[in-house]
């Protein structure tokens, strides 16, 4: 597992378990990553035991867009770090922008502060399970709980299940992709983008054909992909008060096919448009599967639903018209037709 462009953070304070401390540190640097201890004050710091650790860095002197992802080990020094609302900025941040985040022991408390856990799958010691659910959590007595980019676990016991479950979460994740990472606002302004994009071309195979069944069903089509545009437009409005969206595409190549015979063959505009509709449920579909951010995720896997219905009317009209089901395979993906990671 090679780990070599990740940079990590390890949130410190006094009485820190030491060895959910040490170990994910030196279980990271053994696989090539960066490992940077962050604290609330400079020099060292000393943990529960016989445990001593310079602090490399102060949580105000660093930003989260310089890491990968962030451990919170236990013991006792959640209980300071928890106190800091520098500390709570910085770890909400790693949160919302869905980067990879483990929490281990008592470590979940910081994430409880930084309102974190509501509706999450974690688990945590013992004694703060009560305090873990009642914040809106959903417990599991695990030795670790990955849920999307949060992993969790319990006790030291735990460790080389939590190191393990961490690193591997830490060797998916690129922080420099612009829609592995996206924010919630991002994917609704890509969303925005690509539903622009479908209308425009469904209005223009609605304009290339002179069947009047399949421009009527080309309209439809065209008139669905607006009120996409307008349904996300006014949840993007609601969630971000006197923001306008800036439609993000990613890089496509392409409007409607440009081989569409407006005098030729239906069936053929028919299995274009099929297999625009496929490749653009299977590009969402890469990024619900690649995006750590669970909101992010959920626009993403609605909009691939939503693609497969589209599929599923064009499939209904060749079939009325051939009598048949529609061809093995596809002509023409005229939009997305390869795996962008």
């Amino acid at each position: 597992m090679d780990l070599k462009t990740k940079m990590i953070a390890i949130l410190i304070a006094p009485k820190f378990q030491d060895d959910e401390a040490i170990f994910p540190a030196k279980f990271l640097r053994d696989h090539g990553a960066d490992v940077r201890y962050i604290g609330l004050q400079r020099g060292t710091c000393h943990g529960k035991n016989t445990a001593v650790i310079p602090v490399d860095s102060l949580v105000s002197e660093v930003h989260p867009n310089e890491f990968d992802g962030l451990v919170i080990p236990g013991g006792g020094a959640p209980e300071f770090l928890r106190q800091s609302k520098e500390v709570l900025v910085f770890v909400k941040a790693f949160m919302d922008a869905g980067k990879p985040v483990a929490a281990i022991c008592h470590g979940p408390q910081v994430l409880m502060s930084a309102k974190a856990t509501a509706h999450r799958k974690m688990t945590c010691y013992p004694g703060i399970q009560d305090d873990l659910t009642n914040s809106g959590a959903l417990y599991q007595d695990q030795e670790v709980v990955v849920d999307n980019n949060l992993i969790t676990s319990r006790t030291p016991e735990d460790l080389p299940a939590f190191n393990q479950a961490f690193a591997k979460l830490l060797s998916q994740f690129d922080k420099d992709s612009p829609w592995v990472n996206a924010t919630p606002s991002q994917a609704m302004e890509f969303a925005i983008a690509n539903e622009i994009k479908s209308q425009k071309v469904y209005e223009a195979l609605g304009k290339r054909t002179k069947d009047r069944l399949a421009k009527a069903k080309f309209k439809y089509l065209s008139e669905v992909e607006r009120g996409h545009r307008v349904t996300l437009e006014g949840i993007f409005e609601k969630l971000y008060p006197g923001r306008k969206p800036e439609p993000r595409p990613f890089e496509q190549s392409g409007e409607a096919p440009e081989d569409i015979d407006p005098d030729g063959d239906i069936m053929k505009t028919l299995r274009v448009a099929i297999a625009a509709e496929e490749a653009a449920n299977r590009l969402y579909q890469q990024f619900a599967a690649k995006v750590l951010n669970p909101k992010t995720k959920k626009v993403f896997q609605r909009l691939a639903e939503d693609e497969l219905e589209h599929k599923s009317l064009l499939e209904m009209e060749y079939t009325l018209r051939t009598g048949s089901g529609m061809p093995s395979a596809v002509e023409k993906e005229p939009w997305w037709s390869q795996d962008l990671w």
